[in-house]
């Protein structure tokens, strides 16, 4: 789960395998040489995240569902953690909930589609690497079912395919659907409404700008984001984080942020 400071060192992050690419954004691997005990900041966004605790003793599982406000979850020295993050709608069936009853949420799980966590952990700590890793996890999510493509599908590729957010009605009339029906798909896939949807995903947008452009003024990235000005952004930004976009051009020096 992508957090707003960087990565601790030796970070392993890793494209989706071919057959999960469509679910999948990317995973990422934090060696236990690399992890430490710390309180790391999650901010809002609309994807799920499985996330596996390593360490000798046990493999710890745990679904967090999108977010619409700040998490902190913590990190033990010496663990390793394997993160899944699952493109935005598409939450794997691992556990009987909806994303809607998730938002905000986290599941610990007692198996990964059908496997013990005991052996899944073997497997994950014998394949000695993040590659081979990500190959013994892929046949698990394989099977594991998928919500089916409805008009969420289309409303995401149209939003991703153009530089500035689309309010809801104007979404809906660009896909010839209904608003009522807008609405249902999107609480159906990531469990809030397109409106809260875009201002989250706009919120992400500001904080990769902000961090791969320390220099930039604010005014100019809330213009190139899509604010209509700087005061709207950091009302965004307090209302979504409880902070200012401000503090997130240098990492905290708590060393918060799970990479």
């Amino acid at each position: 789960m992508p957090a707003t400071t960087p990565p601790p060192p030796w970070t392993h992050w890793m494209p989706a395998p071919a057959p999960l690419a469509e679910r999948v954004e990317f995973l990422m691997w934090v060696p236990p040489e690399a992890s430490a005990s710390h309180v790391h900041e999650v901010v809002p966004d609309a994807n799920v995240d499985l996330l596996l605790e390593l360490s000798d003793e046990r493999c710890r599982a745990v679904l967090y569902g999108p977010l619409t406000h700040t998490i902190h979850v913590p990190s033990r020295a010496g663990h390793g953690y394997l993160v899944v993050h699952f493109h935005p709608g598409a939450m794997p069936g691992l556990v009987d909930a909806s994303p809607s009853e998730l938002v905000n949420e986290s599941v610990e799980l007692r198996e990964v589609a059908g496997l013990s966590l005991d052996a899944l952990g073997e497997r994950l700590l014998a394949a000695g690497s993040p590659e081979r890793m990500r190959e013994e996890l892929t046949p698990l999510l394989n099977r594991v079912p998928y919500p089916p493509g409805d008009s969420f599908d289309r409303a995401l590729r149209h939003l991703l395919a153009r530089p500035e957010p689309l309010r809801p009605g104007a979404l809906a009339d660009a896909l010839h659907l209904s608003t009522r029906t807008l609405q249902r798909a999107f609480k159906e896939r990531v469990g809030f409404s397109p409106r809260t949807y875009t201002r989250i995903a706009r919120l992400q947008e500001a904080l990769s700008a902000l961090r791969e452009h320390p220099t930039r003024s604010l005014s100019e990235v809330a213009h190139r984001i899509g604010y209509a000005d700087h005061a709207h952004m950091t009302r965004d930004f307090r209302e979504l984080t409880g902070r200012t976009p401000s503090d997130f051009r240098t990492p905290s020096p708590s060393g918060r942020g799970l990479g």
